[in-house]
C-alpha cells in the first residue's frame, strides 16, 4: 500500500515537473517576443522569470528522483521513468540557455528575421505540449501517448523547416557581416534545439512503451 501511494505521488509530481518545463518554455517565448520588439527591460524580466521556473524545475526533479528511490515502482521502471525525466528536464534547460544568450552576447536580429525567429521560439514551445497528454496516459492508454508522440515530432519538423530556410536567408543577406550571421545562426540554434529535445522526451516515452509490451 505504501508503496503504491509513494508511486501515486511521484506520478503527480511529474505532471507537475513538465507543468513547470512548459511555463519555463513559455516564459523564454515572451522574453524572446519582448527582445524582437526592442523592449529590453521586459526581455531581461521575462528571462530573470524563465531562469527562476528552471530551477524551480530542478528541484523537483531532485525530489521526485529522491522519492522514486524510497520505494517508488520497480528497478526497471524506476530507471525508464529517471531518463525521461532527465530529457524532460532538458527542455527547461534549454530555454533557460536561450535566455542567457539574450542577456549575455544581445545578437543584433535584423526585422526582417524577426517573425521567423518568434515562429521558431512559438513551434519549440507547442511541440513540448503534447507531452502533458503522453504523460498523462503513461500508464493507461498507449495509443493517446503515440498520438501525442506524433504531434511532437510535427511540430519539431515544422520548427526544422522553418530554421533551414531562416538559415539560408541570414546567410544570404547583404545587411549583415559574418560574424553577425554566425552569431544570429547561434541563436537561431538555441531556440530550434528546445524541439529537438522536446521530441527526445518524447522518443524516450515510446521506447519505454515498447519495451514495456515485449
Amino acid at each position: 500500500m505504501f508503496g503504491r501511494k509513494k508511486e501515486k505521488q511521484v506520478n503527480q509530481d511529474i505532471k507537475k515537473h513538465l507543468l513547470v518545463v512548459i511555463d519555463t518554455v513559455k516564459s523564454m517565448v515572451d522574453a524572446v517576443d519582448a527582445y524582437l520588439k526592442g523592449k529590453t527591460e521586459e526581455s531581461d524580466s521575462r528571462a530573470y522569470a524563465t531562469h527562476n521556473l528552471e530551477s524551480k524545475a530542478d528541484e523537483l526533479r531532485r525530489k521526485i528522483i529522491a522519492d522514486m528511490y524510497k520505494g517508488a515502482f520497480f528497478p526497471s521502471i524506476r530507471e525508464d521513468l529517471i531518463n525521461y525525466l532527465a530529457r524532460q528536464d532538458k527542455v527547461a534547460d534549454s530555454a533557460e540557455s536561450c535566455c542567457d544568450f539574450l542577456i549575455a552576447q544581445k545578437p543584433r536580429v535584423p526585422e526582417e528575421f524577426s517573425s521567423d525567429i518568434l515562429n521558431i521560439a512559438r513551434l519549440s514551445y507547442e511541440a513540448v505540449i503534447p507531452l502533458k497528454k503522453a504523460v498523462e496516459n503513461y500508464f493507461q492508454d498507449n495509443e493517446a501517448v503515440r498520438a501525442a508522440i506524433h504531434t511532437v515530432n510535427c511540430k519539431e519538423e515544422n520548427a526544422d523547416t522553418v530554421e533551414w530556410h531562416l538559415t539560408e536567408k541570414i546567410f544570404l543577406s547583404k545587411d549583415l557581416s559574418l560574424a553577425e550571421k554566425i552569431h544570429l545562426r547561434e541563436f537561431v540554434y538555441h531556440l530550434v534545439h528546445i524541439s529537438d529535445l522536446a521530441e527526445d522526451a518524447a522518443d524516450m516515452l515510446e521506447s519505454v512503451i515498447i519495451k514495456r509490451n515485449v
